[in-house]
C-alpha cells in the first residue's frame, strides 16, 4: 500500500502538554509524500490501483498516529491520509474537495464528533466511520442513527479491523449512492414530461398549488399563462409526429430559456403549457407572453427532410386573486386562451378577475 499524507492538525492549548522527543529531519513535515511506495512496473497496474482520499479528525496527535501506522501497515490500496485536529482544519479539508472516508473520532473538542457526522451525512459529502477510546452500545446506536457507516473502538484497534471497516464502509457508500441516484431517477420519471424535459401535468398542478398557498400567507401577487399551440395538428399531418414532437420540444426549450429561474414551466397535456411567473403582476407577465409569442413566431422549425416551417402559439393570461384555488385560476386562464384563438389566435389574451373587473 502507499500513503501519502498530509498532517495539518496542529497542537492544542487546551489540552495536557504532551513532551515529544526532538523531531527528526524529515521532509514529510513539510510536504506530503509517499511511503511504504511499491515500484510500479506499468501504466496498467497504476490504474488499477484503488485510491482514496482518507481524512482522520482526532485532537489527539496519539490516537491519529495510531490509526496512521495501521493504515501504512495495509496492502491492496493507495490512501492518500489527511488529517485535522481542530474545527477549521476538518472544515478546511471537507471544503477543498473530494474525501473518499471519514474516520472521526467522538470526542472532539469544539464541535463534537457527532456533530460533524450530522453535517457531513446530511450533506452527502463522504461515509463515516466513528471512532471512540472505549465502545458503548449508546455510543454505537446514536452513530449509526445519525449516519455513520461504521463504528470502531479504538481500544480494539488493529490493522485487519481498521482494514475490514474501510472495506465493508466504501462498498456500502456505494451501495447507498446508487440507491440515491436509482431513486432520484425515479422521482424524475415521476415529475418530468419525457418529450420536453418540463414538469408533466400532476407536477406543475402540484407546484401551482404551492405557489397558491405561500400567496396566501404572504400575500404576494402571480400570474399564469396557459400557452397552446396554432392548428398543430396540421403539423403533424403535413410533418409527421416525429416532427410534431420536435416542434413540442423546441418550443418547451424557449418557453424555458425566455423566463426566469423562478418560473415555473409544465406541459400541461398534448400541445398546451402552462407557464407560472411567481410575484409577477399582470402588466409584467403579459410583457413575458408577448416576448415568447414573438419569439416562437420568428423560429424556424425543420422536418426530417430539412424542410422550414414555422408555427405560432396562442395564450391566454390570467392573475391571481386572493382566496382563488387552483381550479379556478386554471379556468380563467383556459377561457382567455380560448377567446385568443377565436380571435384569430397567434396572440396575448388577458382575462381579468372579479376584483379588477369591478374597477375596469
Amino acid at each position: 500500500m502507499v500513503i501519502k499524507f498530509t498532517d495539518t492538525a496542529r497542537p492544542d492549548s487546551k489540552r495536557p502538554t504532551i513532551q515529544a522527543s526532538k523531531p527528526r529531519k524529515d521532509s514529510r513535515a513539510a510536504n506530503p509524500c509517499v511511503v511504504n511506495q511499491h515500484p510500479i512496473t506499468s501504466m496498467a497496474q497504476e490504474m488499477k490501483r484503488s485510491l482514496i482520499k482518507v481524512l482522520i479528525c482526532d485532537d489527539d496527535s496519539t490516537g491519529r498516529e495510531l490509526v496512521r501506522t495501521y493504515l501504512q501497515q495495509l496492502t491492496g490500496r493507495e490512501i492518500v491520509l489527511l488529517e485535522a485536529g481542530h474545527v477549521d482544519e476538518i472544515q478546511n479539508a471537507l471544503d477543498k474537495g473530494r474525501i473518499d472516508l471519514v474516520l472521526m473520532d467522538s470526542q472532539m473538542l469544539g464541535n463534537s464528533g457527532m456533530e460533524w457526522l450530522v453535517e457531513i451525512s446530511k450533506r452527502q459529502l463522504a461515509p463515516v466511520v466513528m471512532l471512540t477510546g472505549s465502545g458503548t452500545d449508546e455510543i454505537t446506536v446514536r452513530a449509526l442513527q445519525e449516519g455513520a457507516i461504521g463504528y470502531l473502538p479504538k481500544n480494539s484497534l488493529s490493522q485487519e479491523k481498521l482494514g475490514n471497516i474501510i472495506d465493508a464502509a466504501l462498498d456500502k457508500w456505494t451501495r447507498l449512492q446508487q440507491a440515491r441516484a436509482d431513486n432520484e431517477k425515479l422521482e424524475k420519471l415521476a415529475t418530468v414530461d419525457s418529450l420536453t424535459g418540463l414538469y408533466n401535468r400532476p407536477a406543475v398542478l402540484s407546484r401551482l398549488r404551492e405557489l397558491i398557498s405561500f400567496a396566501n400567507r404572504y400575500k404576494e401577487d402571480f400570474s399564469l399563462i396557459m400557452l397552446d399551440l396554432d392548428h398543430f395538428k396540421k403539423v403533424n399531418d403535413r410533418y409527421g409526429h416525429l416532427a410534431g414532437d420536435e416542434v413540442l420540444a423546441e418550443i418547451a426549450a424557449l418557453a424555458r430559456r425566455n423566463v426566469r429561474d423562478t418560473d415555473i414551466v409544465g406541459r400541461y397535456g398534448g400541445e398546451e403549457f402552462i407557464i407560472i411567473l411567481p410575484k409577477t403582476a399582470l402588466a409584467s407577465s403579459w410583457v413575458v407572453a408577448e416576448r415568447l409569442r414573438s419569439i416562437v413566431e420568428k423560429t424556424e422549425m425543420k422536418d426530417s427532410a430539412g424542410s422550414v416551417f414555422s408555427v405560432t402559439v396562442s395564450q391566454g393570461l390570467a392573475g391571481w386573486e386572493r382566496g382563488e384555488d387552483a381550479t379556478s385560476l386554471i379556468s380563467r386562464a383556459d377561457e382567455a386562451l380560448y377567446k385568443a384563438k377565436a380571435k384569430g389566435r397567434n396572440r396575448v389574451q388577458i382575462l381579468l378577475g372579479p376584483s379588477l373587473r369591478d374597477k375596469v
